[in-house]
């Protein structure tokens, strides 16, 4: 073959020669070039049994291997050698040195089963092997926890027991497909396959059932959930998708391209997208229904070398020789640099200003590519694990502190099946304890009350509990939703419409047992688009809510309240006058994202993009940021008065304290903050008065109730929260359902009211947001929110792996949450690779189907890996192929950060290797490459998640 076309139009041309060598002669394909402008000279040395491939970049990369055609080594284009040494007659691989210089060792048994694997810092990971199905028996980490497997006497998986002698079950048809599995609690769910293997009905532990449905060439066709809901397929001659019907009767339509890639999407609404490609499938331009153009270019490796915005400003990439970003330069000029050691892991990042300034901030690792120090200009901080890589330990340590000072140390305890058990701060020490199936049931506060939870079926929120007092109880429908919660003597209803939007919340006195009486009503009506369209509350009237043809919120018009908004491109607000030049046709832009001028407010940026002075009729603040892009400090003027505040953050981002300084700039007024994970869990007024927060559920940022305590041993005082669409406190009550606070929203946050009955202060806003009445800015955790510009007031610290725009929070506030200031975007799924090749069975596709899925909650973290975005979670992704959707929504992970998830300390480029090499992997068809694996997973019994 000397040329093949791809669907696409993209042509492959070869040429070729015969070799002759001491082991074989063939012909041997010599050269290699696209239409694309990639080149490629491969230069064979049989006699040395070596091959070099040259690119037209100059940069070579070279393979040896032995007699018996293994690779013993290998020198990538940056001249790092990594070797490789086999046994002589198994071919079995004994070890590998890494091009660190870290060896790895390899030990197999007789019939040459992998019995240990030995790494550069000296840990062992141990398998013992079934004597007669060749299956694992046993599975030791580094740790020494233990996984144990029981096979039945046709081979089948019978049962797994975890670490903590967990035990779950499996049952089989005679096909050998897995048709009942019984959980470590007892509860039992069921499947059932058709003849060609797809599954037909799935059965959960509490008896609901879902029902899949093919047509005659295999294809799905229809999926009805629980509730009866049914969402319909159909596909073109190719078998590609080409429409979806919810169970509404709303249509979305789907082009594909010759080579089944989609170019153009069509809304229930009509809304038209689309996206042109080049012949390699790549997204050259996306346009969206108004004509607003996305743009990227790419060099002929397919590298990625400007992306340029709807406003038509760009940014742009640069490589070394092994295609790693080494230089992100954005529109305003702002840059950022990056190192990398010889594994490919980012030892340096650096902030170039747009007037030269420099921030470095220098990453060290160990032989196992773990993060074992950051430092920056201000700070060190160092990090300890264990065997299994959870993280033990954070210190950091000022670089201006006293000799002898205390470094601030944050400690982590688990059990052997990874759960965090214990997180000890300078705040104090939480403790948590778990149910066999891994969902926590209690967290002791360092004070002692205990928060418990109670679950049905796989893990499903029932009940919370603080010690012995009910805080809510939760009733589900048969797809697990919420229906009904209790709040003190209120109780509040939630209905959904057949696609499983949220339609109304209905909160009465006496619900159970007698006549109700209505509260608080609040109802919700949307558009095909999902957009919300009309809202009716029982206490603030009817607000209409109006959009420009891609969901950008263009007005909003109730009782108390009456604006509109224009944007540029980019979906930047525009000011008034800005707004009318553009609708003149003028195209005005707001430059680099960043808002300067703006209903009278105005703002100016320092050179890392980071907002230092605000202006405005009430007065001006000046802010001052570290080394970390945190904001530290707010000086706020009104006329002859200047107010200053502080704000101290720890080690993993996390806000712990806020004071006012004095005229020596000594704190006081403080206010300190305990975290559970990434959520707020407790606040303290000046060491006295106190706040626990509860939220809805485990994974949720939308607020359930608060706990006041007047002053440490006095009684507690439960005040529940009632929350609009979007998760935004409205009104507190008591135990009693007496209001105690209530407040109305502008759209991007600032409020039309507030009203106290007696002295509260309610202080969190959007999910994840904390208002700083100081400021009048949320506190985002990992940012600060303006609802005065809708915008955050730094760059995204993430950077693009949070979207295009860098300082947006949503375009439609009312139906998108970043409760991390970590700002989300949403992906064609059929972008984003595996990170895994076996998935356990799920039951997700029919939640997204029918549009039960909260993607706000539970949005795809990926990592981008030389362009190729590759999805943590995998039963999400597949659960939205097999849905037929279009787009879900993602956040983009930064590689190099700390991996939150309870089971480990690991930075997420680590926890995904460690996906790519998961034993399940590599025997259901080897390691997972690094840019992950574009076919789905097949599901098994023993699959991951």
């Amino acid at each position: 073959m000397t040329m093949h076309r791809e669907p696409g139009g993209e042509r492959y041309y070869y040429t070729w020669a015969w070799f002759e060598g001491p082991d074989d002669a063939a012909w041997r394909v010599t050269g290699h070039h696209t239409d694309s402008g990639e080149q490629y000279r491969l230069d064979w040395n049989l006699a040395e049994r070596s091959l070099c491939v040259t690119d037209s970049l100059g940069r070579t990369r070279c393979h040896w291997w032995d007699a018996q055609g293994l690779v013993t080594a290998y020198r990538d284009e940056a001249g790092q050698m990594t070797t490789f040494r086999w046994s002589d007659e198994e071919r079995l691989l004994l070890g590998m040195t890494d091009a660190q210089g870290g060896k790895w060792r390899y030990v197999y048994d007789r019939l040459g089963h992998l019995t240990e694997t030995h790494d550069p810092l000296g840990r062992v990971e141990q398998t013992q092997w079934h004597p007669v199905w060749h299956q694992p028996e046993t599975e030791v980490d580094a740790a020494g926890a233990a996984w144990r497997y029981e096979y039945d006497e046709r081979g089948n998986l019978q049962a797994v027991s975890d670490p903590l002698h967990q035990r779950t079950v499996y049952g089989y048809d005679r096909h050998g497909q897995v048709v009942r599995i019984t959980d470590a609690r007892g509860g039992d769910k069921y499947l059932q396959w058709n003849e060609d293997g797809q599954l037909m009905r799935h059965t959960d532990c509490s008896g609901s059932q879902t029902a899949w449905f093919y047509d005659e060439r295999t294809r799905l066709e229809r999926v009805t959930d629980a509730e009866s809901n049914s969402t319909r397929y159909s596909y073109d001659g190719n078998g590609h998708l080409t429409e979806v019907m919810f169970a509404d009767g709303r249509t979305e339509r789907y082009q594909p391209d010759a080579a089944g890639r989609l170019v153009k999407y069509t809304s229930p609404a009509g809304q038209i997208t689309r996206w042109q490609r080049d012949g390699q499938g790549r997204v050259r331009r996306q346009t969206d229904a108004t004509g607003r153009r996305t743009a990227y270019e790419y060099d002929a490796y397919g590298r990625l070398t400007t992306l340029t915005n709807e406003n038509g400003e760009s940014y742009r990439f640069r490589y070394d020789v092994l295609d790693r970003v080494t230089e992100q330069t954005d529109p305003g000029g702002s840059r950022r640099a990056y190192g990398y050691n010889a594994l490919n892991a980012v030892t340096a990042v650096i902030y170039g200003g747009e007037r030269g300034g420099e921030i470095r901030h220098g990453l060290e690792r160990d032989a196992a590519g773990r993060l074992t120090a950051k430092i920056t200009p201000e700070t060190c901080t160092e990090y300890r694990y264990d065997a299994a890589d959870r993280l033990l330990e954070i210190r950091r340590r000022r670089h201006d502190a006293a000799e002898g000072g205390e470094p601030e140390v944050i400690r982590f305890s688990y059990d052997s099946a990874g759960n965090l058990l214990s997180e000890e701060t300078a705040q104090g020490v939480l403790q948590h304890r778990y149910d066999v199936q891994g969902n926590r049931t209690e967290t002791q506060m360092p004070d002692g009350r205990t928060l418990r939870y109670l679950y049905y079926g796989s893990g499903h929120l029932q009940q919370i509990n603080l010690g012995r007092d009910v805080i809510s109880e939760f009733t589900r429908d048969h797809l697990h939703r919420e229906v009904q919660r209790s709040q003190g003597r209120l109780d509040t209803r939630r209905m959904y419409d057949r696609t499983g939007r949220l339609t109304r919340k209905l909160t009465c006195k006496g619900m159970r047992g007698v006549v109700p009486e209505t509260f608080i009503d609040r109802e919700y009506a949307y558009s095909g688009q999902d957009e919300l369209l009309k809202k009716r509350h029982s206490r603030q009237g009817v607000t209409d809510y109006f959009y420009d043809t891609t969901g950008r919120i263009t007005a909003c018009r109730n009782e108390a309240y009456l604006d509109s908004w224009q944007y540029d491109a980019a979906a930047n607000l525009l000011d008034r006058r800005q707004g009318e030049t553009a609708q003149a046709g003028a195209g005005s832009v707001v430059p680099f994202n960043r808002i300067t001028s703006y209903r009278g407010l105005h703002y100016r940026y320092d050179e890392y993009g980071r907002v230092v002075e605000k202006r405005g009729r009430n007065g001006t603040q000046h802010y001052r940021w570290d080394a970390e892009h945190r904001l530290t400090e707010v000086a706020v003027i009104r006329g002859s008065t200047v107010r200053r505040y502080g704000y101290v953050y720890d080690a993993p981002g996390r806000r712990v304290e806020k004071h006012e300084l004095d005229a020596e700039g000594k704190p006081y007024n403080r206010t300190t903050f305990l975290w559970d994970g990434m959520r707020l869990a407790q606040e303290c007024r000046l060491g006295r008065s106190s706040s626990l927060y509860i939220y809805s559920d485990q994974g949720s940022h939308e607020p359930l109730a608060r706990v006041d305590r007047a002053a440490p041993g006095e009684a507690d005082e439960v005040l529940y929260y009632h929350t609009d669409v979007n998760g935004a406190p409205e009104e507190m009550t008591d135990g009693g359902g007496n209001i105690v606070w209530e407040a109305g929203y502008q759209v991007w946050g600032n409020l039309t009211h507030e009203k106290e009955t007696r002295p509260v202060q309610q202080n969190l806003r959007f999910q994840g947001q904390y208002l700083d009445r100081e400021t009048g800015l949320h506190y985002n955790l990992y940012r600060f929110y303006d609802p005065d510009i809708g915008k955050f007031i730094s760059g995204d610290p993430i950077s693009l792996r949070g979207g295009i725009n860098l300082y947006a929070y949503a375009q439609n506030p009312l139906s998108w949450i970043d409760p991390l200031g970590l700002t989300g975007e949403w992906v064609n799924p059929k972008d984003i690779n595996f990170s895994q090749r076996t998935i356990s069975p799920h039951d997700y596709a029919e939640i997204m189907r029918n549009g039960g899925w909260d993607w706000d909650r539970s949005p795809l973290r990926v990592i981008d890996i030389d362009g190729q975005l590759v999805s943590y979670d995998n039963r999400r992704l597949d659960a939205a192929l097999e849905a037929g959707l279009d787009k879900v929504k993602v956040i983009r992970i930064d590689p190099n950060a700390p991996h939150p998830d309870s089971s480990t300390g690991k930075t997420w480029l680590q926890k995904f290797r460690e996906r790519f090499r998961d034993r399940r992997n590599i025997k259901a068809g080897g390691i997972v490459p690094d840019k992950g694996l574009n076919s789905r997973p097949e599901r098994t019994s023993r699959g991951c998640k």
